[in-house]
């Protein structure tokens, strides 16, 4: 049960990352509009909290020590939207598809930016660990990393990889438990 991430096909996890997003481009009301855009974003969010989590707990690397600040930077970066319509100051909005920040606001932007670009890269970081069995160097988690970024395409190529790892995972399980 653990590994369900890990079992899902890319056709699966598409529909379920871009319903909302769908949904909202033919909802006529701003409002409901932005809270589906919202809603999907904080999907997009749990996958990759989900994957990152998973497959920290199958490493044999230093990523299990990152877990911490994993979770850490996926809140924050869920958060920041609601906290935008919260605090309703014009320096500082925050949607699901983009950020702005004037003045004392700033820094923490700033900050809001590292944690998304560490979730994207913990995962890519944290997947092609596991399909080399070594810690990755920079080279080889960029281009993850860019397609984790750009989800409607990546999760083509990212999930059949993800299955890949599964596949290893169960075949070695397999071994291990025979005599």
């Amino acid at each position: 049960m653990e590994q369900t991430i890990l079992k899902a096909k890319s056709w699966q996890v598409f529909l379920v990352l871009i319903a909302s997003y769908f949904i909202s481009w033919f909802i006529k009301d701003t409002d409901a509009g932005e809270l589906l855009k919202l809603l999907g974003f904080s999907v997009f969010c749990i996958w990759l909290a989900l994957i990152g989590n998973t497959l920290s707990r199958l490493s044999q690397t230093q990523e299990k020590k990152k877990t911490g600040w994993f979770i850490f930077n996926i809140a924050v970066t869920m958060a920041a939207p609601l906290v935008s319509l919260m605090v309703s100051d014009p320096d500082f909005v925050v949607t699901p598809t983009s950020f702005s920040a004037k003045g004392i606001w700033v820094l923490p932007t700033f900050y809001l930016a590292v944690a998304y670009v560490q979730t994207h890269w913990f995962v890519a970081s944290a997947m092609v660990a596991k399909e080399r069995g070594q810690k990755p160097e920079f080279s080889q988690v960029l281009g993850t990393a860019i397609l984790i970024s750009l989800w409607p395409i990546g999760v083509w190529f990212v999930q059949p990889r993800l299955n890949r790892i599964n596949n290893v995972i169960n075949v070695d399980t397999i071994a291990a438990s025979l005599p």
